[in-house]
This record gives C-alpha cells, sequence and structure tokens, in this order.
C-alpha cells in the first residue's frame, strides 16, 4: 500500500466526494431532456475518446492484465452499478437508492476479509456504522414507498460495485490507473449500448444544460473522479475506500441546494457531523494486509 500523510489523503477524500456526488446533480439536469442510459453511452464513450490518444502512446495500456482488468472493472463499475442504479430510479425514489448503496462499504469489508486482503477492524466497522447511520439521518429510508424492482436492481448495482473495488485492490493495486479508467470506460459504453437499444430509440433533446451535462460527467467526474477513486482504493485499501462514499449524500445536499434549489434542512448538518465522525474512524484504522504480488507480464503480452 502506498504511504501517503493523513492530511493528504483527507484532502483527497473529500475532493473526490465532492466531484463523485456531483455526478448526481449533473445527470438530474443530463436526464431531463435525455435518456438516462443514453446519457452513460456518451458520457462513457466520451471519456474513453478524450483518454484514448494518451493510451495509444503507451505501450503498457495494451497490457494483457490491465486491459482485462479494466474490461472487467468496466463492466462491474460502469455497466452494471451505474446501469442498474439508473434504472432502479423509474421504480423506486434516488433516497432508497442512495441509502441501498451507501451499503457498499459492508459489501467491501465482508468480501475483502474474505479473501484476506485485508484484516478484520472493529474500529473501522464501528466507522462504517456510525457513517452509514448519518446517510440514513439525512436521506431517511421510507421502505414502504420502495418498489422492490427498484430495491432489487439497486442491491444487484451495489454489489457489483463492492465487488469491483475488492477487485482492484487485491488484483490491480499496482497497474497504472489511467489506462485502466480507459478500457473500463470504453467497455461501459459499449456494455450498455445494447440495453439503450432495446429500450428503442427517443429522440433526444440536446439542450445547452444537456450538453454541458453531459461534458462535465465524461471529463470531471468519468475521468478525474474515477482516477481519484482508484488512487484511494490503493492508499486505503477496498473497505476504507468504500467508506468514503458516505460523505456523498451530504454533498448531493449541498449540490442540489446550489444547482436546483432544493432547500437544506438542519438535520443535514447533523448527519454530515456523525459522518464525519465515522469517516475519522475509518481513515484512522489499522493498515490493510498487502495484496498478493502479481506476475510481471511484459507490455507486449
Amino acid at each position: 500500500m502506498t504511504q501517503v500523510s493523513r492530511p493528504i489523503l483527507l484532502s483527497v477524500v473529500v475532493l473526490f466526494s465532492l466531484l463523485w456526488s456531483s455526478a448526481f446533480v449533473a445527470g438530474k439536469i443530463a436526464v431531463r431532456d435525455v435518456d438516462p442510459i443514453l446519457v452513460l453511452v456518451l458520457r462513457f464513450a466520451l471519456g474513453a475518446a478524450i483518454m484514448m490518444p494518451f493510451c495509444l502512446r503507451d505501450r503498457t495500456a495494451w497490457n494483457t492484465h490491465i486491459v482485462k482488468t479494466g474490461l472487467l472493472l468496466g463492466l462491474l463499475n460502469n455497466a452494471l452499478y451505474l446501469g442498474l442504479n439508473f434504472s432502479a430510479l423509474a421504480y423506486t425514489s434516488p433516497a432508497v437508492v442512495v441509502v441501498i448503496v451507501s451499503c457498499a462499504p459492508f459489501l467491501a469489508i465482508l468480501f475483502s476479509t474474505m479473501l484476506g486482503h485485508e484484516q478484520f477492524d472493529p474500529v473501522k466497522t464501528l466507522g462504517v456504522l456510525i457513517g452509514f447511520s448519518g446517510v440514513v439521518f439525512i436521506i431517511g429510508f421510507d421502505v414502504s414507498k420502495a418498489d422492490a424492482i427498484g430495491i432489487a436492481l439497486t442491491l444487484c448495482g451495489t454489489t457489483a460495485f463492492a465487488i469491483a473495488t475488492v477487485l482492484f485492490r487485491g488484483r490491480a493495486s499496482n497497474l497504472p490507473v489511467f489506462p485502466l479508467n480507459f478500457w473500463q470506460s470504453a467497455v461501459g459504453a459499449f456494455a450498455l449500448i445494447p440495453v439503450f437499444a432495446l429500450k428503442g430509440f427517443p429522440a433526444p433533446t440536446f439542450t445547452i444544460s444537456a450538453i454541458f451535462s453531459t461534458l462535465y460527467l465524461a471529463v470531471v467526474v468519468t475521468i478525474g473522479a474515477s482516477v481519484l477513486w482508484l488512487l484511494l482504493i490503493r492508499w486505503s485499501g477496498a473497505a476504507s475506500a468504500s467508506s468514503y462514499h458516505l460523505l456523498n449524500p451530504f454533498w448531493v445536499v449541498i449540490l442540489s441546494y446550489i444547482a436546483l434549489g432544493t432547500p437544506l434542512k438542519p438535520g443535514d448538518f447533523v448527519g454530515a457531523a456523525i459522518i464525519g465522525a465515522g469517516l475519522l474512524l475509518t481513515t484512522r484504522s489499522a493498515t490493510p494486509v498487502a495484496p498478493p504480488v502479481l506476475a510481471k507480464t511484459g507490455e507486449g503480452s
């Protein structure tokens, strides 16, 4: 695990969470005029197209292990996680989706411990529990209004995300993150094209706001936030990195207030304080077990 100072780690955590959370607001603006799956296809395709020239000049980007790992991450992170969660919004409320997605740290801790990538840490587990209670405090959770199909889709998407997080920590923590991000973006676009085709081709309305929102998603989130996410997994381990997503609902509330005029509630700040306490516990927890050393492959393999 790469050692970084705690102030740097916390700064990157806050920046990552802010950028990652901004995707919810930008996506909300984009899907007003464009089909959600088409937004994801355009987002991933544009992100991959921007990264492609840099990857074409880097022979390591074509390493077989990098390509296979990037493709698998793309299927889990982009096609399944985001595709299923976007689809779930058609059946249940965003609040229910966010609460279920916030369970990813629990799954990451379970998978990492089972695979021996990280040791069980009661302090880290307590931090995740405290952070999750803060998430519920902010957005609430009314199960009676949730549709079973939406919950099932979100559970499947969250499981895919947790598996991808543990996969990167266990198999690819020493691989370059930029080529991995390129491949996962490319496969995310290609994997979702058939889904969009099966849904039909509703005529999109590419308004100025939809265009800028999609470009923002492609550049700032798909490239910037995703690279930060892979770095945080490398620095902190899968379980701790997953817990950083507990901060996302607070940023969504703040950004929704700024961009969409959604009113703020006093409970939002109380919940943020609870989440912050949980994150402090997870970032001070024990160092994860180093992942197994991978056999080095040639650049042209």
